[in-house]
């Protein structure tokens, strides 16, 4: 019995593993968390972010909701002239490792319109020698790789670590082999390249199409050094309300403020719902609507206490809770931050306990049984012939 008990036990452990796997997606990266190009330098903004990169003749990189996948959104890439370009970095802090040792190279791809038969969204890979230079770059351009005739409209998975790929640095910039198709395989067992760091990747779209829309979602880089996995999403801020006083007494000028705030800038002006439960004659404010500003991430109300002299009403909580957003895009909320609850306490003192007086009891005469009663009527006859004879005087 206990033997099957533990097969039922293990056997229930590797099922809800399973499902755990297959449930496990790509790491959100919200589209305010990518880093503009004006502001995003290789090596000085910071690594492990998602920046914006070589945006040339109006091309444009920009996670939107425009083509959802793994969720709403994804990264948008638009060409509208023949030389535009546009891409999406990321490099972290310690390096991918030696390119020999990645063991997954993938993204998905889709594309939207093009006039350009087989363009489609690329993948770069970034490597530096041992001196540090960046020399070669890997590029897998699904065309060049073999992949012809897919549709409009359709996403499509890419698996650069299993396909061909072009290096696409010059001589001149100290690449070997430039333009020259190779798997990718080839370029790991390749002593010129094998040690090479991969120190960033991209993704992008560029050169030859004017009116080019496409997009990319899902990259996954693994190295020994670092990994990455980048689901690309439209993530609202998150709201969250919390008040600068836990307890008020019901006495004069007894106030709370409750602050709102969003967990990064409003990109459009918002309307937050607020609604309050408790006692509404024991406190006002804090009912109404807060509007918060473009570029702003605070709102604040405030909750007073009701001043009054009524003893013994006890306490009271009061709660601010924020409403949904009508638009689900506008925030979100998280359970346990969502609503701030303030208590309202008597200062007056209690009641008096009111005087209760005892009802008077009659206390009842014990009963004389019939012979009891004979009893004591000889005795008080006897007691009276006695007395009569003292009190009858001699003659």
């Amino acid at each position: 019995m206990k033997l099957l008990f533990r097969i039922c036990s293990v056997g229930a452990v590797w099922f809800w593993a399973c499902l755990w796997a297959q449930g496990a997606s790509a790491a959100v990266v919200a589209a305010a968390d990518v880093v503009p190009e004006a502001t995003f330098q290789w090596g000085s903004s910071g690594p492990n972010q998602w920046g914006q990169v070589g945006l040339t003749g109006a091309g444009l990189a920009q996670v939107t909701t425009d083509f959802p996948n793994s969720g709403n959104g994804s990264l948008r890439l638009d060409l509208p002239v023949t030389s535009s370009k546009a891409g999406l970095a990321y490099y972290p802090a310690a390096t991918f490792g030696k390119l020999s040792e990645l063991t997954t190279v993938s993204y998905q791809w889709l594309v939207h319109s093009t006039d350009v038969v087989d363009q489609a969204p690329v993948l770069r890979l970034y490597l530096r020698n041992a001196q540090g230079v960046h020399t070669q770059t890997l590029v897998y351009t699904p065309d060049i790789a073999g992949v012809h005739g897919v549709g409009l409209g359709q996403w499509t998975t890419a698996d650069m670590l299993h396909g061909i790929v072009w290096q696409g640095r010059s001589a001149a910039q100290g690449g070997f082999d430039p333009n020259i198709r190779r798997p990718f395989s080839d370029f790991q067992a390749d002593p010129r390249f094998a040690d090479m760091v991969v120190f960033a990747i991209e993704g992008g779209a560029g050169n030859g199409s004017s009116g080019f829309v496409g997009t990319i979602d899902n990259i996954e880089v693994v190295g020994p050094l670092a990994s990455v996995s980048a689901n690309f999403e439209v993530v609202p801020p998150t709201a969250s309300i919390q008040c600068d006083k836990a307890q008020l007494l019901d006495s004069e000028g007894q106030t709370a403020s409750c602050t709102l705030s969003l967990s990064r800038p409003a990109e459009t002006a918002l309307t937050v719902g607020l609604s309050t439960s408790g006692d509404a004659a024991r406190y006002s404010g804090c009912a109404g609507p807060l509007e918060i500003a473009v570029g702003a991430s605070t709102a604040s109300c405030t909750i007073t206490a009701t001043a009054n002299t009524v003893r013994g009403d006890g306490q009271v909580t009061v709660s601010v809770a924020i409403a949904p957003a009508a638009n689900p895009g506008d925030y979100s909320l998280l359970a346990g931050t969502s609503v701030a609850s303030i208590q309202i306490a008597n200062d007056d003192g209690e009641a008096a306990a009111p005087v209760v007086i005892p009802p008077s009891v009659a206390v009842p005469v014990p009963g004389l049984s019939d012979g009891m009663l004979v009893l004591l009527s000889m005795g008080l006859l006897g007691c009276a012939a006695f007395t009569s004879r003292r009190i009858t005087p001699r003659i």
